[in-house]
């Protein structure tokens, strides 16, 4: 084995890595340090290029280095930067974001101040999360150690809502729970915050029985802040669901996220199905509800095409502004949802909502000669690589994208720019504290020239 060494971290990179160089030029990656701090590290594998290695001993602390709240911090694999006061993380975040973009070669790093904006803070840095999925082996529930499928159990996960940690806790100590943990490979928590309780899924080894529908039911009557237990059987359609009453219809059950007045005029109910997409985040997803809001308000309401809508989240506050909204996504029950959503805020005359995929629906609207005034892209990790060249078709003269991840953000930008747009403005969203993960908004606008 290699010897342990010594060196001075240069920088912290993707993922939370910092990035520090031997004396002879070797490059180490390493969790858990930040920029200046000088450490000793075990290098554990090696690359063609670089070293990984796991932190030893940190020589010479960052002034900006705090204690970790978590006490499962130096194993798990969930968070990246509680070892980091929270101005720091979002300082190394936007710093991550504006070195991918240059290198990209999106901007120079002389105009990277002038186009990346202040990074957008979380309201909460921790008990921001409003569901957590738990893996589960050998009767222990937890989340998988850093870059291993090793199990490290929880009781409390300090990212989650105070709901679902203190269903949580409950749940751990109930010998009702623990015959139904026996036969899952993972469990997820929902809250349900418009009626302040919990939703728990339960991903089952077998196809259920009675005396699985009984325990279901009987967690529900005796434990308070437990509305539903659902059942998800690999291969199967999901379900059956229990609640205190017995079995209940899946497509009766709906989480259900309340948008203050103070984005659109009024308030906005967005429901949706158990296990269906919506941020984790709700507060800083009123942020960002607020920021594309503003971004559009330069905009006289016209006709936008939102090509990965799911339940409405960004379609319909710009509907209740007076947009036109098209909208399409791939999942049938985040449609069903978001026609739910139009109708119930008396917007379905202005929105129509189809399953779809983005590239098909793109094609299908430029042989019908569609155009639009703003496109909507919230794709998922993996970007929209194949739907680029199919938008400046659509003649809009915005475009609105957010991205959770930089790298296809970085390579889907090229491809809009290249094609005749221009970034305008981009914004840091910090959706998950503590971690490595970046959201970004941006906002591109037409410059190119029209056949």
């Amino acid at each position: 084995m290699t010897n342990p060494v010594e060196l001075t971290v240069d920088k912290v990179i993707k993922g939370g890595l910092g990035l520090g160089r031997l004396t002879d030029g070797q490059v180490i990656m390493v969790p858990r340090v930040l920029p200046g701090e000088r450490v000793r590290v075990q290098p554990r594998r090696h690359h063609k290029q670089y070293q990984e290695a796991d932190l030893l001993e940190v020589l010479q602390p960052s002034d900006q280095r705090i204690t970790p709240t978590c006490p499962v911090y130096d194993t798990c694999g969930g968070c990246d930067f509680q070892h980091a006061a929270y101005a720091e993380q979002l300082r190394l975040k936007n710093s991550i974001l504006g070195e991918t973009l240059c290198r990209a070669r999106l901007c120079r790093e002389e105009e990277i101040s002038f186009l990346l904006g202040s990074p957008m803070a979380s309201p909460k840095h921790f008990g921001y999360r409003q569901r957590i999925r738990l893996q589960v082996a050998q009767g222990m529930m937890g989340y998988f150690g850093r870059q291993s499928h090793s199990l490290i159990p929880v009781s409390r996960c300090p990212l989650a809502g105070e709901s679902l940690n203190s269903l949580l806790a409950d749940l751990s100590g109930n010998r009702k729970f623990h015959s139904l943990l026996d036969l899952a490979s993972a469990i997820e928590l929902f809250e349900n915050p418009a009626h302040n309780t919990v939703i728990l899924l339960i991903h089952y080894a077998r196809k259920t029985r009675p005396t699985d529908h009984q325990t279901a039911r009987l967690l529900c009557q005796g434990l308070p802040l437990l509305e539903a237990v659902i059942f998800n059987v690999e291969g199967q359609a999901k379900g059956p669901c229990f609640n205190a009453n017995g079995e209940t219809p899946l497509s009766g059950l709906r989480v259900e996220i309340l948008l203050s007045a103070s984005l659109c005029g009024q308030p906005l109910t967005l429901g949706l199905e158990p296990g269906g997409f919506c941020q984790v985040n709700l507060g800083q997803n009123e942020n960002c509800i607020s920021l594309l809001l503003e971004w559009m308000r330069s905009m006289q309401p016209g006709k936008v095409l939102d090509l990965f809508c799911g339940m409405g989240n960004f379609s319909l506050p710009l509907a209740m502004l007076g947009w036109k909204v098209t909208g399409m996504d791939m999942q049938r029950s985040t449609i069903r949802s978001a026609i739910r959503n139009s109708e119930g805020a008396g917007l379905a005359g202005q929105c129509e909502f189809t399953q779809e995929s983005a590239t098909r629906a793109a094609r299908r609207l430029l042989a019908e000669k569609a155009t639009f005034d703003c496109l909507l892209l919230d794709p998922p990790r993996s970007g929209c690589a194949e739907l680029i060249p199919l938008l400046p078709g659509l003649n809009a003269g915005q475009i609105i994208y957010i991205s959770c991840d930089p790298a296809t953000l970085a390579r889907d930008l090229r491809g809009l720019t290249q094609a005749g747009y221009r970034m305008i403005e981009v914004r840091l969203v910090d959706m998950f504290p503590q971690t490595g993960h970046l959201e970004t908004m941006v906002r591109l606008v037409w410059q190119g020239t029209r056949e």
